[in-house]
């Protein structure tokens, strides 16, 4: 990836509208992807080799990322694991930083991103070493997401390094089901390139939330998320049925995130009732 101008960052002109692709355009070769994933190596209880055999054996995916919380390593297990066996589908590299302001997917990054650091400075780290910032789940109570002031805070930005990429508007969780209709609705106005990731914690949960992109690689993926090329849909419906309490319990334990989740339930509701 290093010197290659393609895979440096490429910054979009923030005045560039979105172009929504068309399904039904002839010629056209569209891609799938699942750009938020996460592996054992952080909260999720799959390992990367089972995941990317489950996604060789079980979907039509052409690209994927590994993303887990502040941590490069699951990515870094997927692209040598994909280098070696030869799967039909690419990886791009990538991890979920956590941000004083919420998360933010890291795609297309060679080394990890420092977290807990301010937005801009997080977002600038990003594009230094020519990778994407796509929002995840924005604006969901549920989990520790960016807010629309802060959004609009880079977006106004007049510094040519602070920018969004993408903001995902299907994100196949519990947080998602605030925050997709929030994510779209903020984006009708913004036009980023929108992306749909399954926000997976659970094997079985890979493919259900969808980027479909002109192209079939992951470097027609980047291009057409830099030209907003992108279209989020659903993907193989998941329900928490599918895997039962205990694997449920398991992953909470794994994560703490439920004793994170009522304080960060707890701190916006403080926050509405104070506007």
């Amino acid at each position: 990836m290093k010197g290659d101008p393609l895979l440096l960052g490429q910054q979009p002109e923030k005045q560039l509208g979105g172009k929504h692709l068309s399904l039904s355009s002839e010629g056209k070769d569209y891609g799938k992807a699942d750009i938020h994933i996460h592996s054992s190596v952080g909260d999720g209880m799959a390992a990367v080799s089972a995941i990317l055999d489950f996604v060789e054996q079980n979907t039509e995916l052409d690209v994927i990322a590994i993303t887990d919380h502040d941590s490069i390593e699951g990515s870094y297990q997927a692209g040598e694991l994909a280098s070696k066996r030869g799967y039909r589908f690419q990886v791009v590299p990538g991890m979920e930083v956590t941000t004083v302001e919420g998360h933010l997917l890291a795609l297309y990054i060679e080394n990890p991103v420092p977290s807990f650091r301010p937005l801009e400075e997080t977002v600038e780290a990003i594009h230094a070493q020519g990778g994407l910032c796509i929002v995840p789940h924005p604006m969901s109570w549920l989990t520790d997401s960016i807010s629309r002031r802060s959004l609009e805070r880079i977006l106004s930005s007049a510094e040519q390094s602070l920018y969004i990429d993408g903001i995902e508007i299907i994100n196949a969780t519990l947080a998602g089901s605030i925050s997709n209709r929030r994510a779209r609705n903020f984006n009708c106005k913004h036009q980023l390139a929108e992306t749909g990731g399954s926000d997976a914690h659970f094997l079985a949960a890979v493919g259900s939330g969808l980027t479909l992109f002109p192209g079939r690689s992951a470097e027609e993926l980047r291009q057409s998320l830099l030209q907003r090329t992108t279209q989020a849909i659903n993907g193989t419906r998941f329900r928490l049925n599918d895997v039962g309490p205990l694997q449920i319990v398991r992953q909470q334990l794994k994560s703490r995130a439920f004793p994170y989740m009522i304080r960060h339930i707890w701190r916006n509701l403080f926050r509405a009732q104070s506007l």
